[in-house]
């Protein structure tokens, strides 16, 4: 089985793949604009319909009926330091819905009940990559398309005043295309639909106007999918164990609001359940399985809102760490040793803008992933030198809430 199809396996699972080739970190999206620009730490915020992703429980703050759409552009780079050889990279950029929902709040007896469905882009592998070796003039090209998608009907019930608890169902579809070719005319395709479904559990608490507090519970659930090339065909079940993230979020005025998040993440519970490669079912296929490591995340963000008068301008800023599952290449001696690499991360700096006007709501936001790691090994005068990959993308995310009651 090739490393690609492997690292595709994980994908589906949930969080992260990242290939050591293309050195291209796909990883979870967060939803919508406005949370993008305070650094995805909407968890006690959750104030607005994406609240179906990040806290269905914070869906009780709304009180009338809306709808929204949101999309997501994004480029970036990557620069391999080898002194052996010099390859030249070309990431080509990608538009993708990151989301879009319909809220309807209603009543019954004495409780407050917020209904909706959206549509989420949880992972996007849209992109293409064009490595040419300059002096040899050799070229490779990844070209990769799809993504894992997700359609999540919500419920939340304000029992109290301070407490609001939801519920979400991920309904989990997609598939993933890669393809590869390079100047000797070599060419492969590998594709990957996948399936599954996930449950949310969360809460809102509000002691007080000014501050509050929120958890959601990602369920342990199983999911399937297939993979197949020219060659072979494979079926997975993978159980990804419980994650849960926590926030909380403070106004300390009536115009600027500061957030936090920690989310969690534990990779290295998660284990195949059933692998079968061309129709043969393997036994304990785990052990053939690295262990990943968790992916643990910080979130800090903070909102500003300028009073024009007419209208408001909230401003945004915020930052977050964004670990991977995959490791650091790995050199002979370490392979001899037994030593694990260190796990690729990143950091991530963001900002954004909006504009409120009575019932339309215009938001967009910027996110700056950054990081550098090592890629690769070369041998130079007889010795493994490590080579540092610098790694950057950019995400442009801009969208639009219209509400439709009162």
């Amino acid at each position: 089985m090739s490393r690609k199809v492997l690292s595709i396996f994980v994908i589906v699972s949930c969080l992260v793949i990242s290939n050591k080739l293309s050195a291209q970190s796909f990883t979870l999206n967060g939803s919508g604009a406005r949370a993008a620009g305070m650094g995805n730490a909407f968890v006690g915020v959750a104030d607005d319909a994406t609240a179906i992703s990040w806290n269905a429980a914070g869906l009780t703050q709304l009180y009338s009926m809306e709808a929204s759409a949101i999309g997501r552009f994004s480029f970036g780079s990557l620069k391999p330091d080898y002194q052996t050889a010099n390859w030249d990279v070309d990431r080509s950029s990608s538009l993708k819905l990151n989301f879009a929902s319909f809220v309807i709040p209603f009543s019954a007896g004495d409780y407050n009940i917020v209904g909706g469905v959206a549509y989420r882009n949880i992972y996007d592998f849209t992109q293409k990559n064009d490595y040419t070796l300059v002096d040899a003039d050799y070229k490779v090209t990844e070209d990769e398309k799809g993504g894992i998608n997700a359609v999540t009907p919500a419920l939340a019930i304000q029992l109290s005043d301070i407490i609001s608890i939801g519920v979400a169902v991920n309904i989990l579809m997609g598939d993933y295309t890669y393809n590869y070719s390079n100047s000797g005319g070599n060419e492969s395709k590998t594709t990957v639909d996948y399936s599954g479904l996930n449950v949310d559990l969360s809460t809102l608490i509000r002691p007080t106007p000014q501050f509050a507090v929120g958890a959601s519970f990602n369920l342990p659930h199983t999911v399937t999918f297939d993979a197949k090339d020219e060659f072979d065909t494979w079926k997975t079940e993978r159980k990804v164990p419980l994650f849960f993230s926590v926030g909380a979020a403070l106004r300390a005025t009536d115009n600027l609001t500061f957030a936090v998040d920690y989310r969690n993440r534990p990779w290295s519970k998660s284990e195949v359940e059933k692998y079968t490669e061309n129709g043969v079912e393997w036994e304990d296929p785990n052990q053939y399985f690295d262990q990943y490591p968790d992916a643990n995340s910080i979130h800090f963000g903070l909102e500003y809102l300028i009073d024009t008068g007419k209208n408001f301008i909230p401003v945004r800023l915020g930052y977050y760490t964004l670990p991977t599952i995959d490791r650091e290449a790995q050199s002979d001696q370490q392979s001899l040793n037994g030593v694990k690499p260190d796990q690729i991360m990143y950091n991530v700096i963001t900002a954004g803008l909006g504009l409120v006007m009575n019932r339309i709501i215009l938001d967009a936001s910027y996110e700056y992933v950054f990081g550098t790691y090592v890629g690769d090994y070369e041998m130079v005068n007889f010795e493994e030198r490590a080579v540092d990959y610098s790694y950057s993308d950019s995400r442009i995310t801009i969208g639009a809430t219209v509400h439709l009651g009162d």
